[in-house]
């Protein structure tokens, strides 16, 4: 379903509460978080939130992707970014996060280890964030559905606009990233658009069928849900969408 928000904080208001509500009613919370600029402000807010809940020692984070050849620790990273507003405030432990190492010598097997972690323990709830071109995760526009975590060849307008996320001119060649299949197959997934920037991928994703964009796999889906802003919505042109509160 199509939701739009007056603007991006009753957005987030909206994902903390539900991260918090995924966070105690899960026998066993398993997030899948998009890193960047679009959902910080949430993950601050749920920090901020729930510190010092109890059930925060039961919640596990499995990795979405990561920049290959980047360092974990390097400014940029999209562990970096998670570490930052997530992570770190809530103290949690190395053993809750299950992260892909854009450096390790073997991709492949870095895909069956973050592969296996799911299948032991299923994703209860994902927050997914879309790119300028409407890529999911580092699934870029053209690749296949798929069931399986994979290195990918970075899109242009991907390397160009990932610039903004590191301190100087970063090479950018290939990605890690869970299959759209996997995401997919979340119990609870939020996918958030919000901004002026963003409303023309927003109207391509939502009214034209025909882009084939990778974020459009996620329409259609009754556990799936895009949340939207005024801004990000303003050339979105169906009365029928459903306002968020």
């Amino acid at each position: 379903m199509i939701k739009i928000f007056e603007d991006e904080q009753a957005i987030t208001n909206q994902i903390a509460k539900e991260m918090k509500q995924h966070l105690v009613n899960e026998e066993n919370p398993v997030f899948c978080l998009a890193s960047g600029t679009t959902p910080e402000k949430s993950y601050r807010q749920f920090a901020g939130e729930t510190k010092n809940n109890p059930r925060l020692k039961d919640l596990r984070i499995v990795s979405l992707d990561e920049w290959v050849g980047i360092e974990r620790t390097s400014e940029g990273s999209c562990y970096q970014m998670l570490n930052k507003d997530l992570f770190s405030p809530l103290e949690l432990q190395d053993s809750q996060i299950e992260f892909f190492d854009g450096t390790a010598s073997n991709l492949q097997n870095e895909c069956h280890r973050i592969d296996k972690f799911i299948e032991n323990n299923p994703i209860t709830f994902s927050l997914m964030g879309v790119g300028m071109n409407g890529h999911i995760g580092l699934n870029e526009p053209g690749c296949t559905v798929s069931n399986h975590s994979c290195v990918v060849d970075l899109s242009e307008k991907t390397k160009i606009v990932a610039q903004k996320y590191f301190n100087q001119p970063t090479s950018l060649e290939k990605g890690i990233t869970l299959g759209l299949g996997q995401i997919i197959k979340s119990k609870r997934v939020i996918v958030v658009i919000t901004g002026e920037r963003k409303a023309q991928i927003a109207k391509e994703i939502i009214m034209n069928p025909e882009a084939q964009l990778p974020a459009q796999v996620l329409l259609g889906h009754n556990h799936i849900d895009f949340y939207l802003d005024r801004e990000a919505a303003k050339w979105i042109e169906d009365v029928q969408l459903n306002k968020g509160e």
